[in-house]
C-alpha cells in the first residue's frame, strides 16, 4: 500500500487547501496523520485513488513523496495491537511510526517499516493469519 506524504507550510489554511484539492479531484481520504515541526507540517494520507491524488497534489504546487506502508487488520479486542507489535519486535522489525484507519468493528493500523524489512514483515503476518495490504 502507498502512503502520500505532503509537505505543508506552517500557515493557517494549508490543511484546508490540501483537503479541498483532494475533494475537488474526487479523491477520498481513508486515513490521515498530521505531524508538525516548528517550520512545516507533514501530512500523511491514504487515499482510494493514489494516481489521481498525486496528480492533483502536484498540479496545485504541493511537494509529495510516496512511501510503502502496511495496512494491518486488527480485531477490536484487548491485546490485538500488542500481538502484532510484539510479532514485529520479536523478529527484529522496528516500527518507525504508525497511525489508525478505522471501520465499524475492525481497526486497521498503518505501519511504516524499513523497506528492507517489508517482505519479512509481510511473511510474518501471513504465517500468523493476519490480514494486510
Amino acid at each position: 500500500m502507498k502512503q502520500i506524504s505532503i509537505f505543508l507550510e506552517k500557515k493557517p489554511g494549508k490543511l484546508k487547501e490540501i483537503t479541498s484539492v483532494l475533494a475537488d479531484a474526487n479523491v477520498s481520504i481513508k486515513a490521515v496523520d498530521l505531524v508538525e515541526s516548528s517550520d512545516f507540517g507533514l501530512l500523511r494520507v491514504i487515499t482510494d485513488d493514489i494516481v489521481s491524488a498525486c496528480e492533483a497534489i502536484e498540479k496545485n504546487g504541493f511537494s509529495l513523496t510516496l512511501t510503502d506502508v502496511l495496512k494491518v487488520e486488527i480485531d477490536d479486542e484487548i491485546g490485538a495491537l500488542s500481538r502484532v507489535v510484539s510479532l514485529f519486535s520479536d523478529n527484529g522489525i522496528d516500527i518507525e511510526y504508525c497511525y489508525t484507519l478505522n471501520s465499524e468493528m475492525k481497526g486497521s493500523f498503518i505501519f511504516k517499516i524499513n523497506t528492507a524489512l517489508l517482505n519479512k514483515a509481510k511473511k510474518l503476518l501471513e504465517e500468523n493469519s493476519i490480514s494486510f495490504e
